[in-house]
């Protein structure tokens, strides 16, 4: 599987949606300080940040290579356990050189943010190792603009009286000044960043089934490995195992991809099957005694135009006359025969021996009415188009034996004279050009993230190409 760089975008916004739905909480703490404020040194101990944000949506940056959360409804509560002065000053009075220790300290100081005030933001560079994808912290920013905090209460301290107003100075340096608060911490708010989101990674390693129409089909995709190409996006390795639980035990099938890795158009996810792979799955899938398809009069082709006509119905199917015209007939379609299938590059040659029971509507129920076999063979073209697999019957053959039930004949007694080769005919005219149409899961890529089809393509050696998009 391709993903193409642009592509870990989704990745990572799927899992980050618990980012993004809850509260961005952090609790900082920082180093203690030593400055100096008018040649004298002032101290600044417990120093922490509080801070709760709701992180927005994450948006590729320039060159699409990295991500940016942005913060929204930030709230801050920045704490400081002590500001103080201890200091010995000396003065000269009077030729006498005195020395006077200066004390001076002011605790819990609480300065809390105002409402949108400030601004958070991460930058990151998706990260993939081995089966999981996560982030790589390139910057954390922290911003706010003068005059963004107040006090939650009065500014008291205790010792040398006018001390106070040096020690409030710094105070109102922080928080007025958020570059020069920040710029000595960037690295320190990326270490405490990258730990936040140390956990917060996409783990592929888990098996994940795919969702298909029959039961008796189970998916399973099991990626092994991932590779970050840089620019080019990330490749990644794996298996897709089905089991057909309906099937007798075979020997396991191995298919592997031909050829090595082939250049896609690089904003294009994608994901690469065997060349056999169509093949083999339909293989199995209709092997002898292991499906049944109910399928109603209303969908075959050619049926319908029967049953509205009494004239025709006369001369190729007289039993049909003892039924309203709006009559639906039901008819369980399955095959005793392995089916055989042939060719390459989304066009395929395909020959099976198939049996249909028909069932007809008698008071409220439906009972066995005549019974078909039927070789069948037909050329079909495959394409996938937004993700429907398209099936199109090109030069289809139909061979035709029909007998009606014995149980019906004894309890109706109906005209059992039946045009073989009308019936057929129309059958073969309707089929010819006729689209079987289903829709294709979506491949799961991670935990809620799936990846849907858009177009079947082939390579140079005809393995098969399933491009995506989220």
């Amino acid at each position: 599987m391709k993903l193409p760089r642009q592509f870990q975008q989704s990745l990572i916004e799927e899992k980050w949606k618990s980012l993004m739905t809850e509260k961005f909480q952090a609790k900082w703490q920082f180093p203690d300080q030593h400055i100096f404020s008018q040649d004298i040194p002032v101290d600044i101990k417990g120093l922490s940040l509080q801070m709760k944000t709701q992180l927005q949506k994450p948006a590729l940056g320039s060159g699409q290579s990295t991500l940016t959360l942005t913060s929204r409804d930030l709230s801050a509560q920045l704490y400081i356990a002590e500001i103080s002065v201890d200091h010995v000053i000396e003065r000269n009075v009077g030729g006498v050189i005195g020395r006077f220790r200066v004390q001076a300290s002011c605790k819990d100081i609480v300065l809390n943010l105002r409402k949108n005030q400030g601004k958070f933001e991460i930058n990151l560079s998706p990260q993939v190792s081995g089966t999981q994808a996560g982030a790589s912290v390139n910057a954390v920013d922290l911003s706010w603009s003068p005059g963004s905090w107040e006090y939650s209460s009065e500014f008291l301290c205790q010792g040398a009286q006018g001390f106070d107003s040096i020690l409030r100075v710094e105070v109102d340096k922080i928080a007025n000044d958020s570059v020069r608060f920040v710029e000595p911490q960037r690295d320190l708010l990326k270490k405490y960043v990258q730990d936040y989101l140390q956990n917060v990674v996409l783990d592929f390693s888990s098996p994940r089934k795919l969702v298909v129409a029959r039961p008796d089909i189970d998916v399973t995709m099991k990626v092994q490995e991932f590779t970050d190409l840089g620019e080019d996006g990330l490749r990644a390795k794996g298996v897709l195992e089905i089991t057909f639980a309906r099937a007798a035990e075979t020997p396991r099938t191995v298919l592997k991809l031909s050829g090595p890795s082939e250049k896609t158009a690089s904003e294009m996810a994608s994901l690469r099957l065997p060349k056999d792979f169509i093949k083999t799955v339909l293989a199995q899938a209709y092997r002898a005694n292991t499906w049944l398809h109910q399928v109603n009069s209303s969908q075959l082709p050619g049926f319908s135009t029967v049953m509205n006509s009494r004239f025709v119905q006369f001369f190729v199917w007289p039993a049909l006359m003892n039924f309203s015209k709006s009559a639906k007939f039901q008819f369980d379609v399955y095959s005793n025969k392995d089916v055989s299938i042939s060719g390459q590059r989304l066009q395929y040659q395909v020959k099976n021996q198939l049996y249909a029971r028909m069932q007809a509507p008698k008071s409220g129920k439906y009972v066995p009415f005549m019974n078909f076999s039927l070789p069948f063979t037909s050329l079909i073209d495959v394409k996938v188009s937004e993700g429907v697999a398209q099936a199109k019957f090109v030069n289809p053959s139909l061979g035709m034996v029909a007998s009606f039930d014995d149980s019906y004949v004894a309890r109706y007694r109906p005209s059992t004279r039946f045009s073989t080769s009308t019936i057929r005919d129309r059958i073969v005219g309707g089929l010819w050009g006729q689209t079987v149409r289903m829709t294709i899961p979506k491949i799961p890529v991670a935990e809620g993230l799936g990846l849907n089809v858009k177009k079947l393509l082939t390579t140079d050696s005809s393995d098969l190409v399933l491009q995506l998009t989220p």
